[in-house]
């Protein structure tokens, strides 16, 4: 054998080697391309249905929430109404209030004119600032 046949089978070798080792790069290289983008589908998927697990849950939620919304907005217009109802009844007994003083005043000055004022009952403490 020479020195050439020696070179050539070296090179041969080492191109084999240097080959082999390319295709086992590459082929791990895809392999692993492949099983990435399998996880990447695997975790798209994942998420795409706790994004929709998500959705369904809020939109339950949101279905509750607006029906306690709507119930809390009858409650109030009731309580308006209410209070609406109790302030027109308030400002009639304030009316009649005030009309009843006026009257006791004048029946008491009247009363002052001819009975002695020391026989004269004292009025209710609750309306004596009234008087």
């Amino acid at each position: 054998m020479t020195w050439g046949q020696i070179a050539v089978n070296a090179l041969a070798a080492i191109l084999l080697v240097v080959g082999t080792w390319i295709t086992a790069r590459f082929t791990r290289k895809t392999g692993k391309e492949a099983n990435d983008t399998q996880a990447a589908q695997a975790r798209t998927a994942d998420w795409s249905t706790f994004v929709q697990e998500q959705r369904a849950e809020r939109a339950e939620e949101r279905k509750w929430l607006e029906a306690r919304l709507a119930e809390r907005d009858r409650r109030i217009e009731r309580l308006e109404q209410r209070v609406g109802s109790l302030q027109e009844r308030f400002d009639a007994l304030e009316r009649k209030y005030r009309l009843a003083i006026a009257y006791i005043r004048r029946l008491v000055r009247k009363l002052q004119q001819h009975v002695d004022p020391e026989d004269i009952e004292t009025p209710p403490d609750e309306i004596s600032p009234d008087l």
